[in-house]
């Protein structure tokens, strides 16, 4: 029965499990993510595998997540703020002997880290405020040149590294009763099953505020979870309405109830977007997860 230490992260309602990766196998992290995210144990709508002093982050099924990322960012900075031998061992890593731990620095005011991500083409750089147990994180991406299709009446597809979007909005895509089912038999009838992660995302724009609701499946994690928060969805969304003017600068409200910050700019050269918003820490311990279950031979005759 594997033991893991783990912590539980909130980016936006995005609940989010990171376990140290202790270099098990994408398969094997896969079935560990999908035991963990169950309601009946930690739950949870995702989950990651962290090398935190490496600056690695690894998402269960291989894809891509802003959210994701922006956790790692408060991690890094509750691991600096807290650098016990106890929470060494919880983040995965030793702490340092050598430090004083006697009390906890003082947040800085602006923390910037980079780290790589499954499934993105280049560092994320993160910018993290604030302090245990609420920070604002936002992070910063270099965009390759994003694929925008229009499939159908008010509907684009999206592709981004790692993971792409369908985006339904307008009067063409009103909210279905089952949205579960008809993202399945979106995701069929344009052909996303096997793409790494897909996403099905319900948007409108109601007194000038921006919603979304993103339901995300993960092919290899076998996860489908309508979710509280989406930061690539987010993007997406940004990215498709830059097209189309010239507005640059989106607040995006989640149906956690809180709003996402993208902004698209150019830096030295380079497209680059922020995704900004609240990160949370919910709870950190240990899980017990059960063994993977023989398999049986079958019955001569």
């Amino acid at each position: 029965m594997p033991a893991l230490t783990f912590s539980k992260w909130s980016p936006g309602g995005n609940t989010t499990l990171l376990f140290p990766d202790s270099g098990q196998r994408p398969a094997e992290q896969a079935r560990l993510a999908a035991l963990a995210l169950d309601p009946a144990m930690l739950g949870g709508e995702q989950a990651g595998f962290v090398q935190l002093a490496q600056g690695k982050l690894r998402m269960a099924g291989g894809e891509f997540c802003v959210n994701a990322s922006r956790a790692v960012g408060a991690m890094l900075a509750y691991a600096a703020q807290n650098s016990s031998p106890e929470q060494g061992i919880l983040n995965g890593f030793a702490a340092d002997p050598t430090q004083n731990t006697s009390s906890a620095p003082p947040p800085c005011p602006v923390r910037i880290d980079e780290i790589q991500v499954s499934g993105w083409h280049s560092p994320v750089r993160l910018h993290t405020r604030g302090a245990a147990p609420l920070w604002q994180v936002e992070a910063l991406l270099r965009l390759p040149a994003c694929s925008i299709t229009t499939v159908e009446e008010g509907a684009q597809l999206v592709r981004l590294p790692g993971i792409c979007h369908l985006l339904l909005g307008g009067p063409a895509h009103p909210l279905p009763e089952d949205c579960y089912a008809a993202a399945a038999q979106l995701r069929q009838r344009h052909n996303l099953e096997n793409e790494p992660a897909a996403g099905v995302i319900w948007w409108r724009e109601c007194q000038g505020q921006l919603e979304m609701l993103p339901l995300v499946h993960v092919r290899d994690a076998d996860t489908t979870f309508l979710e509280n928060a989406c930061g690539s969805g987010a993007l997406a969304l940004a990215l498709r309405l830059s097209r189309s003017g010239t507005r640059r600068a989106f607040s995006i409200m989640q149906p956690g109830g809180s709003a996402l910050e993208v902004r698209l700019f150019s830096e030295n050269g380079a497209e680059m977007a922020g995704v900004d918003g609240p990160v949370a820490l919910v709870a950190r311990g240990k899980i017990w997860l059960p063994d993977p279950e023989p398999r049986t031979r079958p019955c001569r005759a």
